[in-house]
Formats: C-alpha cells, structure tokens, sequence
C-alpha cells in the first residue's frame, strides 16, 4: 500500500501527502504552544508585578534563581550519568532551535522586562 509495487502506485500519493500535512500541522502547532508558553510567562511575571507593586524584588529573585542553576555542577561531572539526562538536570546549550522550542523565555529577558516595569510604577 505504502510502498507499493503494485499498478497501483498513484493510490498511495494521497495517503503520503496527508501524513506530510499531518506532520506540518503538527510541528507549527508545537511551535506555537511553546510561544504561547513563553508569552504567558512573560504575562505571569507582569501581573505578579503589579500584584506586588515591587517588580525589582522580582527581578532580584529571579537573580537568586539563575545563580542557583549556574552553580548545578559542570555537566562533565553529570554527563557519565544518563539518567540525570531524563530529568533535565545537566543544562543544555541553548541555541536559536533551542530558543525556538523552551517553553520559559531566557532569565535575561524577564529580569530585564521586570526592570523596565520598574519605573511604571
């Protein structure tokens, strides 16, 4: 059927041409739920802003939380250890594809986006 060596060979374009959609739609939509994702944090950092009236102790915290993740040990230590790769222990290089599919936008735009609310209020 898929493969077919049959004389039916024109019978299997329609089923290849909806598994090349099907595949299409499916990575665009991926695309957009992580960019949904990373807009919606951007949103929670805003409105805990306002909630709190103190976006520089947001940002500080957020501070604290990235020197935490900077003191995780040199992935040379965790790397001979593969299970710790299934709980994205180890950090990974971030890239512009890795970029593309985070679901949190990188610690430097949020503290700089909370730094520039500061003054709003």
């Amino acid at each position: 059927f898929f493969f077919g060596r049959g004389r039916n060979n024109r019978a299997a374009a329609p089923v290849w041409a909806a598994v090349a959609i099907s595949l299409a739609v499916w990575i665009i939509s991926y695309l957009l739920i992580r960019a949904l994702s990373r807009y919606r944090e951007f949103a929670a950092d805003r409105g805990a802003a306002e909630i709190t009236q103190n976006p520089a102790a947001l940002a500080s915290a957020l501070r604290k939380i990235s020197t935490g993740i900077s003191m995780i040990p040199p992935a040379g230590e965790l790397t001979s250890q593969s299970e710790m790769n299934a709980f994205f222990i180890i950090p990974i290089k971030v890239g512009f594809i890795g970029k593309l599919f985070s679901t949190h936008p990188p610690m430097e735009k949020r503290i700089e986006r909370l730094n520039e609310l500061q003054y709003n209020f």
